[in-house]
Protein backbone atom coordinates (compact mmCIF):
# COMPACT_ATOMS: atom_id res chain seq x y z
CA UNK A 1 0.00 0.00 0.00
CA UNK A 2 1.57 3.10 -1.01
CA UNK A 3 2.09 6.63 0.96
CA UNK A 4 -1.71 8.37 -0.71
CA UNK A 5 -3.67 5.26 -0.17
CA UNK A 6 -2.47 4.88 3.70
CA UNK A 7 -2.84 8.89 4.17
CA UNK A 8 -6.64 8.14 2.51
CA UNK A 9 -7.28 5.45 4.92
CA UNK A 10 -6.13 7.04 8.23
CA UNK A 11 -7.89 10.28 7.61
CA UNK A 12 -11.29 7.86 6.91
CA UNK A 13 -10.40 6.19 10.59
CA UNK A 14 -10.17 9.57 11.66
CA UNK A 15 -13.55 10.84 10.43
CA UNK A 16 -15.21 7.47 11.68
CA UNK A 17 -13.40 7.55 15.25
CA UNK A 18 -15.45 11.30 15.02
CA UNK A 19 -18.85 10.14 13.64
CA UNK A 20 -18.79 7.29 16.11
CA UNK A 21 -18.23 9.14 18.96
CA UNK A 22 -20.78 11.73 18.06
CA UNK A 23 -23.41 9.35 17.54
CA UNK A 24 -22.90 7.82 20.60
CA UNK A 25 -22.95 11.11 22.37
CA UNK A 26 -26.60 11.91 20.85
CA UNK A 27 -27.95 8.18 21.38
CA UNK A 28 -27.02 8.56 24.98
CA UNK A 29 -29.35 11.67 25.17
CA UNK A 30 -32.34 9.95 24.27
CA UNK A 31 -31.77 6.88 26.08
CA UNK A 32 -29.19 5.57 28.90
CA UNK A 33 -29.33 3.06 30.73
CA UNK A 34 -28.74 3.13 34.47
CA UNK A 35 -25.48 1.51 34.48
CA UNK A 36 -23.98 2.70 31.44
CA UNK A 37 -25.10 1.48 27.22
CA UNK A 38 -28.16 3.24 25.42
CA UNK A 39 -29.50 2.03 22.04
CA UNK A 40 -27.08 3.41 19.62
CA UNK A 41 -26.33 3.49 15.92
CA UNK A 42 -22.75 4.67 16.65
CA UNK A 43 -21.15 1.13 15.27
CA UNK A 44 -22.39 2.24 12.22
CA UNK A 45 -19.15 4.18 11.64
CA UNK A 46 -16.63 1.29 12.77
CA UNK A 47 -18.67 -0.94 10.50
CA UNK A 48 -18.58 0.92 7.30
CA UNK A 49 -14.54 1.51 8.06
CA UNK A 50 -14.23 -2.45 8.52
CA UNK A 51 -16.33 -3.26 5.41
CA UNK A 52 -13.86 -0.76 3.34
CA UNK A 53 -10.85 -1.42 4.35
CA UNK A 54 -10.58 -4.67 6.39
CA UNK A 55 -10.24 -6.04 9.87
CA UNK A 56 -6.67 -3.89 10.73
CA UNK A 57 -8.83 -0.54 9.79
CA UNK A 58 -11.93 -1.27 12.02
CA UNK A 59 -10.12 -2.56 14.66
CA UNK A 60 -8.39 0.99 15.00
CA UNK A 61 -11.41 2.61 14.21
CA UNK A 62 -13.01 0.95 17.47
CA UNK A 63 -10.26 1.10 19.53
CA UNK A 64 -9.86 5.18 19.01
CA UNK A 65 -13.72 5.38 19.53
CA UNK A 66 -13.15 3.60 23.25
CA UNK A 67 -10.16 6.18 23.56
CA UNK A 68 -12.09 9.65 22.64
CA UNK A 69 -14.69 8.45 24.59
CA UNK A 70 -12.45 7.88 27.57
CA UNK A 71 -10.81 11.46 26.78
CA UNK A 72 -13.54 13.19 26.41
CA UNK A 73 -15.20 11.61 30.11
CA UNK A 74 -18.08 9.79 28.19
CA UNK A 75 -17.77 6.44 30.48
CA UNK A 76 -19.50 4.91 33.17
CA UNK A 77 -16.10 4.39 35.60
CA UNK A 78 -16.52 1.38 38.14
CA UNK A 79 -12.83 0.15 37.60
CA UNK A 80 -9.70 0.00 35.16
CA UNK A 81 -10.23 -3.24 33.91
CA UNK A 82 -13.68 -2.22 32.97
CA UNK A 83 -13.05 0.91 31.61
CA UNK A 84 -10.73 -1.39 29.41
CA UNK A 85 -13.66 -4.26 28.90
CA UNK A 86 -16.24 -1.34 28.09
CA UNK A 87 -14.31 0.99 26.10
CA UNK A 88 -11.62 -0.11 24.63
CA UNK A 89 -11.87 -4.18 24.25
CA UNK A 90 -15.56 -3.70 23.56
CA UNK A 91 -15.26 -0.63 20.53
CA UNK A 92 -12.59 -2.37 19.09
CA UNK A 93 -13.67 -6.45 18.39
CA UNK A 94 -16.48 -4.66 16.15
CA UNK A 95 -13.62 -4.30 13.95
CA UNK A 96 -13.72 -8.29 13.56
CA UNK A 97 -16.91 -7.50 10.69
CA UNK A 98 -14.25 -6.79 8.46
CA UNK A 99 -13.46 -10.54 8.35
CA UNK A 100 -16.94 -10.22 5.60
CA UNK A 101 -15.19 -7.04 3.94
CA UNK A 102 -14.73 -9.16 0.84
CA UNK A 103 -17.70 -10.62 0.66
CA UNK A 104 -19.91 -7.15 1.57
CA UNK A 105 -18.19 -5.33 -1.45
CA UNK A 106 -18.33 -7.88 -4.10
CA UNK A 107 -21.97 -8.34 -3.56
CA UNK A 108 -22.62 -4.98 -3.29
CA UNK A 109 -20.62 -4.07 -6.43
CA UNK A 110 -22.79 -6.94 -8.46
CA UNK A 111 -25.66 -5.73 -7.03
CA UNK A 112 -26.57 -9.13 -5.48
CA UNK A 113 -28.80 -7.67 -2.47
CA UNK A 114 -29.61 -11.73 -0.87
CA UNK A 115 -25.54 -12.09 -0.72
CA UNK A 116 -25.04 -8.30 0.33
CA UNK A 117 -27.99 -8.88 3.45
CA UNK A 118 -26.03 -12.16 4.36
CA UNK A 119 -22.82 -10.98 4.49
CA UNK A 120 -23.66 -7.21 6.11
CA UNK A 121 -26.10 -9.20 8.82
CA UNK A 122 -23.00 -11.68 9.13
CA UNK A 123 -20.31 -8.60 10.07
CA UNK A 124 -22.41 -6.99 11.99
CA UNK A 125 -23.60 -10.02 13.89
CA UNK A 126 -19.69 -11.07 14.67
CA UNK A 127 -18.78 -7.33 15.95
CA UNK A 128 -21.98 -6.85 18.12
CA UNK A 129 -21.71 -10.53 19.85
CA UNK A 130 -17.89 -9.99 20.82
CA UNK A 131 -18.99 -6.39 21.66
CA UNK A 132 -21.92 -8.14 24.00
CA UNK A 133 -19.47 -10.49 25.42
CA UNK A 134 -16.96 -8.12 26.77
CA UNK A 135 -19.90 -5.54 28.32
CA UNK A 136 -21.69 -9.00 29.75
CA UNK A 137 -18.47 -9.95 31.54
CA UNK A 138 -17.49 -6.51 32.78
CA UNK A 139 -21.49 -6.52 33.89
CA UNK A 140 -21.12 -9.48 35.98
CA UNK A 141 -17.61 -8.81 37.16
CA UNK A 142 -18.14 -4.81 38.35
CA UNK A 143 -21.87 -4.66 38.24
CA UNK A 144 -23.14 -7.62 40.16
CA UNK A 145 -24.22 -5.68 42.79
CA UNK A 146 -26.87 -4.19 40.74
CA UNK A 147 -28.40 -7.29 39.89
CA UNK A 148 -31.64 -8.17 41.85
CA UNK A 149 -31.78 -10.36 45.24
CA UNK A 150 -31.79 -13.61 43.88
CA UNK A 151 -30.56 -12.99 40.26
CA UNK A 152 -27.51 -14.77 39.04
CA UNK A 153 -25.17 -11.76 38.13
CA UNK A 154 -24.22 -13.46 34.30
CA UNK A 155 -27.77 -13.73 33.60
CA UNK A 156 -28.51 -9.88 35.26
CA UNK A 157 -25.23 -9.29 33.07
CA UNK A 158 -26.52 -10.92 30.18
CA UNK A 159 -30.37 -9.28 29.80
CA UNK A 160 -29.27 -6.32 30.72
CA UNK A 161 -26.61 -5.62 27.85
CA UNK A 162 -28.68 -7.77 25.72
CA UNK A 163 -31.92 -4.84 26.04
CA UNK A 164 -29.73 -2.27 24.18
CA UNK A 165 -27.19 -3.98 22.03
CA UNK A 166 -29.89 -6.24 20.47
CA UNK A 167 -31.97 -2.98 18.86
CA UNK A 168 -28.30 -1.76 18.48
CA UNK A 169 -27.65 -5.10 16.27
CA UNK A 170 -30.48 -4.38 14.09
CA UNK A 171 -30.40 -0.93 13.37
CA UNK A 172 -26.60 -1.12 12.26
CA UNK A 173 -27.73 -3.92 10.59
CA UNK A 174 -30.67 -2.22 8.93
CA UNK A 175 -28.97 0.99 8.19
CA UNK A 176 -25.81 -0.38 6.68
CA UNK A 177 -27.88 -3.22 4.24
CA UNK A 178 -29.63 0.00 2.99
CA UNK A 179 -26.63 2.64 2.72
CA UNK A 180 -25.28 0.12 0.18
CA UNK A 181 -27.84 -1.31 -1.55
CA UNK A 182 -28.39 2.27 -2.44
CA UNK A 183 -24.84 3.49 -2.29
CA UNK A 184 -22.55 0.59 -3.03
CA UNK A 185 -19.54 2.99 -3.99
CA UNK A 186 -19.48 4.20 -0.20
CA UNK A 187 -17.29 0.37 -0.35
CA UNK A 188 -15.00 1.39 -2.82
CA UNK A 189 -12.09 2.14 -0.92
CA UNK A 190 -9.66 4.69 -2.75
CA UNK A 191 -6.39 2.43 -3.51
CA UNK A 192 -4.11 4.46 -5.31
CA UNK A 193 -1.15 2.95 -7.52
Amino acid sequence: MNHSTRLVRLIEIAIMTGAAVILDIVSGMFLRMPQGGSVSIMMIPIFLISFRWGVKAGLTTGFLTGIVQIAIGNLFLQHPVQLFLDYIAAFAVLGFSGLFASGVRESALNKKRGALTMYVIGGVFIGSVLRYAAHVVSGAVFFGSYAPKGTPVWIYSSVYNATYMIPSFILSAIVLILLFMTAPRLLEAKRTN
